[in-house]
């Protein structure tokens, strides 16, 4: 079981029970960059009473709400732990947004306390009037702003006693994270520590072949504002794995720590992996000691999972996927094999199954999104799901969040078919959907077909075909013999459009902006899903 719900103490408690670690990061915490690299649990948790002290001394106090945007780093979840064990309730905000959108976000907390590095500061570009109407008091990580008096250096802060623990109760607030942004402004979605706990519950089961092992070297990869981060905390703090918490898919050092350590479990995003595939074929062999691959929240592409089993030196590795989302947690998983991607370029792709509801955790079911009525198993409806663990409310939004709730089930915004045996299989965002067809498995299959492409996505055009826009590998081509080859079993599409990897507008989940995409390539195209369930 895990020890806890609550983050505040995650932490501490993994010390207290022994848990070594060592957990590893891939460059200094920005809140402390002379720090070392690598620390034991206990060392951790020295470094969030710190945090927590650096916090009360700024002002914080029980209730108080504390917005975190900063440059992703596993700082960011200590941040968390910190304001948790002031009792205050950290809302953590990705540094990726720009400034009209992290305005909104601030201002639906409603002045909480802002700690801020440089960069975030500057491109809000607030004058002392402007900050003060959006916070209660500002702190920077890292060289502060110049000439700025009304905003606190972090760093001088430190030096203070440690405060009284006074931790929220199991049913209260305990944390604010947000959902991507895929169509919009993203959601403030507010957790409480029982809500997490049923959540975690699942990781620490004793699954067989897929169970978190103490013995485990971990690799984890994650925007740590992300509420999966805070979810995922509770489980690897309990267990006590050696951990590698990377920041940055991209980056060189974090790949040196892969090869180096050779982690037995690696969890990262979906279009991370599918960044990582020519890192798959590096000659250190970053992954030749996995024994088991996460990918969460969204689906994964089948070139993708073959990739990475075939990059493993075990006999029976294992890839799990976990369809996720912020307010509900896990939605579906389904394990695959090297047999269960053989095929190549098949219609359904093996992938586009996510599998079944955790059994006695979960339930799920499809309905009209035109009038709320069920459909029967083997038709596309829109998806609920019902489970312990659902978030408390959208912050500053909460007519929002009463509208996707009917009794017991949540609508996750998902269009997909429910088998006779209860398995799922998507079939796109209800905003993005096209009809008769799927994006998601037009994309698998061509990525599958054409092993240029890095990127691909389909997007929907109102009384138009659909447009795939794509990017290729260095140095490669696509000819439209080629194209038409690999399009010829596939419903009638526009011819495609393409550009960098770079230029695909993404959030902090790696996940594409299809509806900015589309604003960008085709001014004045709308897409043809309702977008009533976003």
């Amino acid at each position: 079981m895990p020890h806890t719900g609550r983050i505040g103490e995650a932490w501490h408690l993994a010390a207290r029970h022994g848990r070594s670690g060592p957990v590893i990061v891939d460059r200094a915490p920005d809140v402390d960059p002379q720090g070392p690299l690598e620390r034991s649990y206990e060392e951790w948790a020295r470094l969030v009473d710190d945090l927590a002290s650096r916090l009360y001394a700024l002002g914080v106090r029980a209730w108080d709400r504390v917005a975190v945007i900063k440059r992703n780093h596993l700082d960011v979840a200590l941040l968390a732990s910190a304001a948790a064990r002031i009792g205050a309730i950290p809302a953590l905000i990705t540094d990726n947004h720009p400034a009209g959108t992290l305005v909104v976000l601030l201002q639906r907390l409603e002045r909480p306390f802002l700690v801020a590095d440089r960069p975030v500061l500057e491109r809000l570009a607030l004058d002392e009037e402007g900050l003060a109407r959006l916070t209660e008091r500002t702190a920077c990580v890292g060289v502060p702003l110049p000439g700025r008096s009304d905003v606190a250096a972090f760093a001088e802060l430190a030096g203070g006693p440690v405060p009284q623990v006074r931790m929220r109760r199991p049913h209260e607030p305990m944390v604010i994270t947000h959902t991507s942004g895929t169509t919009g402004v993203p959601k403030l979605v507010l957790h409480s520590a029982q809500s997490l706990y049923s959540l975690a519950l699942v990781e620490t089961e004793r699954w067989p072949l897929i169970r978190l092992r103490r013995s485990d070297t971990v690799a984890f990869c994650h925007p740590y504002s992300h509420q999966r981060v805070i979810t995922g905390l509770l489980p690897l703090t309990t267990v006590g794995p050696k951990l590698l918490m990377l920041s940055d898919p991209e980056s060189p050092t974090a790949h040196a720590l892969l090869a180096e350590h050779a982690p037995t479990l690696v969890e990262t995003l979906p279009n991370a992996f599918l960044a990582w595939e020519d890192l798959a074929r590096d000659p250190r062999r970053p992954f030749r000691n996995v024994r088991l691959f996460i990918n969460s929240f969204d689906a994964i592409h089948t070139r993708t999972v073959r990739t990475f089993l075939a990059a493993t030196d075990r006999r029976l590795p294992v890839w799990v996927q976990s369809w996720s989302q912020t307010e509900a947690g896990a939605v579906a998983i389904r394990p695959y094999l090297r047999g269960s991607v053989r095929r190549r370029g098949t219609r359904p792709p093996p992938t586009q199954n996510l599998g079944w509801p955790i059994p006695g955790f979960g339930k799920v079911r499809a309905i009209a999104p035109e009038s709320g009525d069920p459909v029967p198993a083997g038709q596309v409806g829109l998806i609920q799901f019902s489970a312990p663990g659902r978030c408390l409310g959208y912050v500053g939004e909460q007519k929002r969040h009463t509208d996707k709730c009917e009794g017991p089930w949540w609508n996750l915004g998902d269009m997909a078919v429910i088998s006779r045996w209860g398995a799922v299989r998507l079939i796109d965002r209800e905003i993005d959907r096209i009809p008769g067809t799927s994006a998601l498995e037009i994309e698998d299959v061509l990525l599958d077909r054409l092993p240029q492409i890095t990127e691909v996505v389909v997007l929907a055009v109102r009384d138009a075909s659909p447009q795939p826009v794509l990017s290729l590998r260095e140095g490669s081509s696509l000819a439209s013999e080629q194209w038409r080859r690999a399009t010829a079993d596939l419903p009638v599409m526009a011819a495609p459009v393409q550009i960098r990897w770079d230029e695909f507008p993404r959030t902090a989940t790696w996940k594409i902006r299809r509806t900015l995409l589309r604003e960008q390539l085709l001014s004045g195209a709308d897409g043809v899903g309702f977008g009533r369930w976003t």
